[in-house]
Parts: C-alpha cells; sequence; structure tokens
C-alpha cells in the first residue's frame, strides 16, 4: 500500500461534553481516495472540520490525534494551520452558494489562494485563474473570470470551489456532500472531472456522502460511519459485496430500486378499500366515485399545459418575450396509479405541478381532474376541488407553521374544507391519521421543531390525507432525507396507495426513487416532455437522447469505478 497520507487516531470531538465523534482511527494514503459515509448526525462532517480544524464554538477537540505526513495539527498555533489549510489540504463544502463570497468575482476568490500560498500577483494570478478554471470546466474561462457566483449556475459554482480548493497543489482534498445538491447529470459531471484531476495531481481525496451510489463509483475504501463511530471500513468491492455490520447491509438494503420494489411488493393489488372518512362524513373521497382501474376516464388529464412568464425590461418595464417554463405539456393519470414527473432542475416540473393546482395562471391548455376542468371552476369551486388535490412538499420544515401544534397543523385543511364534526371528531380523526402515518397521538401536542426530518415528512403525508385526497402531488418528497429514513417514508406511500387507491404525481430527480414506485413516467426537458410511457419500458428501454443521458448519469452499486474500467460505469460520457 501507498504511504500514509493521513491518519486519525483516537479522535473524539464533543458538543457540550456530547460525544459527537468517538474515538474513530481512520488513515488515507496518498492518491487514495476514502469516501466517508453516513447518515446525518453520524459526525462525517465534525470528522472533515476537526482535520480542518474548523469546529464551530460550541464543539471541542477531547482527545485522538490528526497526523498530516506524521505532523500531530492538533498540537500547531493557529498561525501555523493557516499554512496548511488550502496549502496542504483544501476543503469543498456542501453548499457552494453559501461558501462562496457573494461581492467577489471568481478571480478574486480563486487569485486569494494563489496569493497568500503561492505568492501570485498581478498578470501571473490571473494566467493561473484562467488556467484553473478551464481546467474545472468553465466555458470561456477569461471572460467569465469577472464574473460574480449569482452569474453562475449550481454546477458551475461548486466546479469554482474545487478551482479554489485545488489553486495551492493540496496533498489533500477534503470533499463535504459536494454534489447533494446538484441534478444527477451535473453530479456525475463533478465526479469525473475530482478522479482525472486526482489522478493528474496524485493528491489523496475524502468524499464525504450519504450516498452509496456514489460511493460505490468514486472510492478506493469505504469507512461506514454511525452515530459518532466507524463501524466498518473496507475496500469498495468487498464492502458492497459482503458488508459485514447489520448497519451497513440496511443501508444497502434501504436503496430503492427495481430489486426493492420486488421485496416491498409494490405492485401486490391493492385490497378492496375505501378512504375512511372522519367521523360524521360519508366516507367519501372527494372523486367522483370511480374505484380504480373502472372505466376509461383518467383521474387528471393534462393537455398542452402551458405556463409561460413574460420578460419586462426598460424603464417602462415593456413585455419584450416570455419565458416558456411549460410548454405544450400533456400527460394522464389513472386512479390508483403513480405517474413520475421526472427532470433536472429547471426542467418544468414543479411549474407544471402548480399550473395543475392553479398556483399559478397558466397561458394554454387544459387541465382535468374527475372530469372537470379546473380552469373552468369559480374560485370557490377552485377552493372545494383542492380538497381532492393535495400536495406534499420538499422541505416538510419550512412547509409547516413553525408557531402551530401539530394537532392544529393536521386539522387546519379539514377546518378551512368544513369536514371532520365536531372539535372532538376531529381529533379523533388526527389521532387516527398520526397511527396510520406510523406516529403515535401524543405527538400531536408537539411543535415542528420537536421532529427529525423523517418525521415531519410523515406530519405532512397525514396533513393532505386529512381531507380524504383521491391525488397527493409529491414534491421531490424524499431528496432531503437519509436513505434509511427515505426509504421508510417510500414504502409509507405505496402503503397508503394500497390501502385506499390513492394517485400521486411523483416529481423528482431521483431514479432509483421512480424504479421503486412509479407505474409510468414522463421525462421533461427544457419545458416539453420528450418521452413518457410504463416505467420498465421507459427506464429499460429509454428512445430519446436526453433520458438515456440522465440514465447514464445515475451511480449504480455494481458497476465499475472510473478507476477500474476505461468506461467509469454511470460516469461514462461525462
Amino acid at each position: 500500500m501507498s504511504e500514509k497520507l493521513l491518519e486519525l487516531r483516537k479522535l473524539r470531538v464533543a458538543f457540550n461534553e456530547k460525544p459527537a465523534v468517538d474515538s474513530i482511527d481512520l488513515d488515507i494514503a496518498r492518491a487514495e481516495t476514502l469516501v466517508l459515509l453516513g447518515e446525518s448526525g453520524s459526525g462525517k462532517s465534525i470528522t472533515a472540520l476537526s482535520i480542518m480544524r474548523l469546529l464551530p464554538a460550541a464543539a471541542q477537540i477531547t482527545g485522538g490525534e490528526v497526523l498530516l505526513d506524521g505532523e500531530d495539527l492538533l498540537g500547531l498555533p493557529e498561525s501555523a494551520m493557516r499554512r496548511y489549510r488550502g496549502a496542504r489540504m483544501a476543503m469543498i463544502f456542501q453548499e457552494p452558494a453559501s461558501a462562496l463570497n457573494p461581492v467577489l468575482s471568481a478571480g478574486q476568490q480563486i487569485g486569494e489562494t494563489l496569493r497568500y500560498h503561492k505568492g501570485l500577483g498581478g498578470r501571473a494570478q490571473r494566467e493561473r485563474s484562467i488556467e484553473l478554471l478551464e481546467a474545472v470546466g468553465i466555458p470561456q474561462p477569461a471572460r467569465r473570470i469577472h464574473d460574480y457566483p449569482h452569474q453562475f449556475s449550481g454546477g458551475m459554482k461548486q466546479r469554482i470551489m474545487i478551482a479554489m480548493a485545488l489553486a495551492a497543489e493540496p496533498d489533500l482534498l477534503i470533499a463535504d456532500e459536494p454534489t447533494t445538491a446538484l441534478d444527477v447529470t451535473i453530479q456525475a459531471q463533478v465526479l469525473v472531472l475530482l478522479r482525472q484531476l486526482q489522478e493528474q495531481s496524485g493528491m489523496a481525496l475524502l468524499f464525504i456522502t450519504h450516498d452509496l451510489g456514489v460511493a460505490a463509483q468514486l472510492a478506493d475504501r469505504i469507512a461506514v460511519m454511525r452515530e459518532g463511530q466507524i463501524v466498518e471500513q473496507q475496500g469498495r468491492a468487498a464492502l458492497l459485496a459482503a458488508p459485514g455490520h447489520a448497519y451497513t447491509r440496511s443501508l444497502l438494503q434501504a436503496i430503492p430500486g427495481w430489486e426493492k420494489r420486488r421485496r416491498d411488493g409494490v405492485d401486490a393489488p391493492a385490497p378492496a378499500s375505501s378512504v375512511p372518512g372522519p367521523a360524521g362524513s360519508d366516507g367519501s373521497n372527494g372523486s367522483d366515485g370511480k374505484a380504480a382501474g373502472q372505466g376509461a376516464e383518467p383521474l387528471l388529464s393534462v393537455t398542452d399545459l402551458k405556463v409561460h412568464f413574460p420578460i419586462k425590461k426598460g424603464l417602462f418595464k415593456r413585455l419584450v418575450g416570455h419565458v416558456q417554463a411549460v410548454d405544450g405539456v400533456s400527460f394522464s393519470l389513472d386512479a390508483g396509479q403513480t405517474l413520475a414527473l421526472v427532470g433536472e432542475s429547471g426542467s418544468g416540473k414543479t411549474t407544471t405541478s402548480k399550473g395543475i393546482l392553479s398556483l399559478l395562471q397558466i397561458t394554454a391548455g387544459q387541465v382535468c381532474h374527475a372530469g372537470s376542468d379546473l380552469a373552468g371552476l369559480s374560485r370557490r369551486q377552485l377552493r372545494r376541488r383542492r380538497r381532492d388535490i393535495q400536495v406534499v412538499f420538499q422541505d416538510p420544515y419550512a412547509s409547516m407553521n413553525p408557531r402551530m401544534m401539530i394537532s392544529d397543523i393536521i386539522q387546519e385543511g379539514m377546518i378551512a374544507q368544513d369536514m371532520g364534526g365536531s372539535p372532538g371528531e376531529r381529533q379523533q380523526r388526527v389521532d387516527a391519521l398520526l397511527q396510520q402515518v406510523g406516529l403515535l397521538p401524543e405527538h400531536k401536542h408537539r411543535y415542528p421543531h420537536e421532529f427529525s426530518g423523517g418525521q415531519r415528512q410523515r406530519i405532512c403525508i397525514a396533513r393532505a390525507l386529512a381531507v380524504q385526497p383521491s391525488l397527493i402531488i409529491c414534491d421531490e418528497p424524499t431528496s432531503s432525507l437519509d436513505t434509511s429514513v427515505q426509504a421508510q417514508i417510500l414504502k409509507l406511500l405505496v402503503s397508503l396507495q394500497q390501502q385506499f387507491s390513492l394517485s400521486y404525481l411523483l416529481i423528482t430527480h431521483n431514479i432509483g426513487v421512480v424504479e421503486y414506485m412509479a407505474h409510468r413516467v414522463a421525462v421533461m426537458y427544457q419545458g416539453r416532455i420528450v418521452e413518457q410511457g410504463p416505467v420498465a419500458t421507459v427506464l429499460q428501454q429509454p428512445q430519446h437522447d436526453y433520458t438515456r443521458r440522465l440514465l447514464a448519469a445515475v451511480p449504480r452499486i455494481g458497476e465499475s469505478s472510473g478507476s477500474d474500467t476505461e468506461g467509469g460505469g454511470a460516469l461514462a460520457g461525462f
């Protein structure tokens, strides 16, 4: 094995005497990629910040060693650490928008590192900054060196962060969830870029992630972290083929996809059941009463939907054009089925859903739900119709009022729609709904901040179910959740669909989630649907070039990493 570059020995970190990193041992060899894998709260980022000695004030290193080329970084004065940061080791953060200075251009931010660690200024600094921007794939670097962070896309911002990190040619690069906020195709490009730059420079890479697919593509070795401890570490192939720890096995089993779909019985026939109504109601599900699968008329039909936003310029704000956010979208969704609307950020997925809900004024087209054209309804009729169409948003915490108790949050829709009977009967309905989504009735007396992310999403699902909808729009409902929590929420959604014949319009960029729970899929690109059909047909036999590129970018467990074969598995082609 190559010479060890970084060694962590019995490292301990605590927040107010509560252990966050509990006596861990890790080492990274030169030119090696070690993936530190784990879920939120496991201690991954705290470990990385400890190496850089950038911990928040509330955290303290209470023991152990951090050795770089045999020198203990924990014993160095802060003045010496400044020389190590950037020069010998550098870090890429998860959210580039918050890590970049909004008032400095890309060239100025790269130039700071070059000036401090390389002593470059003037023309030499500019030329080297342009070289770095070109190396990380920024087009027209000589021009874009003067642009500010807000003028770049998310993927481009992350490339600038990588250029800054590589400016002083560090021996160790720490990447803390650098692709979590990126679309799958941009993620593939960033991963290929990191692999290529590592091969060119020979630096070591500590890559932190909760995504097993990314770990499988990038790692030489994988260390699995849970509750502040390393529970397992092996070479990539050995760990994925035969994980030794139960927690690692549970993470592998939680990954959504075809295999998990079969294992969880997603395609099992739905039981004969109707949505249970609140006490005192007639038990109707709010639709036209047609059971799933009966008749040819779909529950939701969208025809040639267009949503255009005006572009106004000048002192008098004259109309100079339109942004065609959604440009002629058509699809249908049957009762008791799931249609996945797939595409990258900016493709028009969420705008389509807002057009369906009449939260945005549509420019043209028709949206029919249960035989009624929603655009032709009066404001009062539309409000009543919204009890049939509910939404589960991407960020559950942001979608709940932090000052309201859970009981009031769930009841809000029932009160607005004049449902549920007396206050006592509504409380009984709240208790039943919480139990249906896997929570306890006594949780209704708590506030949103007292729950985990997965529990908050369960509450949002209970709120959506409270008014007995026939259709729920799920807008990236699991993208902010850990793998194991995501698996729980997806299984819950499938169970509720089978029990109550619910229909889902699932908006996502996660192909694994589509494989797990969708019956049909529509692929969106630049405001249009470029391909749609049964999920197995579209995902296994894609016809459109964009669909093929989207699927090729998905990191898969079991495919070769870029270091093993020339093709690079899911990273090829970028």
